[in-house]
C-alpha cells in the first residue's frame, strides 16, 4: 500500500506563486515570445504539481520505496542507521517541514541522508523501525 506524503501548504502557496509569475512574465514580452514563457511556465508548474501529488511511499520486502514525482530512491532496510523526527525544509522527498531524517550506513550526508514525510508519522516510524535490523540501538521507536 502507498502511503501518501504530508503535504504542507507552503508548498501549495509555492505553486501559486510560480504560476502567477510565470504569466506575469508574459507581459513584458513581446507578443511573438509570449508562448515559449507560457510553455515554459506550464512546464515547471506541471513538475511541481507531480512532485506534490506523486510524493508516496511503499514498504517492499526489502527496502523502501520512496517515490518524488519523476524522482525514485530504494533505500535497504539493512542500510538505515538511524531514523529520526525533525523539522527543516531541506529539498528531498518529503512535501512538509515536518520529517522523518533517515540515514544509511557507510554513506556520506548528502547521499546518505533522506527525508520523508509520511502522512502518519508515528505508524510509519514505528512500521520502519520493525524492519531495519541494523537501526542504532537508541533509535529503536517504542
Amino acid at each position: 500500500m502507498r502511503i501518501r506524503s504530508r503535504v504542507d501548504r507552503l508548498y501549495h502557496g509555492f505553486i501559486l506563486v510560480m504560476a502567477l509569475l510565470m504569466l506575469g512574465l508574459t507581459i513584458g514580452v513581446p507578443s511573438e515570445e509570449r508562448w515559449v514563457i507560457l510553455g515554459l511556465g506550464v512546464v515547471v508548474v506541471g513538475v511541481l504539481v507531480w512532485i506534490i501529488e506523486g510524493t508516496w511511499y511503499l514498504f517492499e520486502e526489502d527496502h523502501l520505496l520512496c517515490r518524488s514525482g519523476p524522482f525514485t530512491e530504494r533505500i535497504s532496510y539493512a542500510r538505515i542507521k538511524s531514523i529520526t523526527q525533525c523539522r527543516n525544509l531541506l529539498s528531498s522527498m518529503a512535501t512538509s517541514h515536518d520529517r522523518l531524517k533517515i540515514t544509511q550506513h557507510d554513506k556520506p550526508y548528502v547521499t546518505g541522508t533522506t527525508f520523508i514525510s509520511p502522512v502518519n508519522q508515528d505508524h510509519f516510524l514505528i512500521e520502519l523501525s520493525r524492519r531495519c535490523p541494523n537501526l542504532e540501538p537508541n533509535e529503536k521507536a517504542h
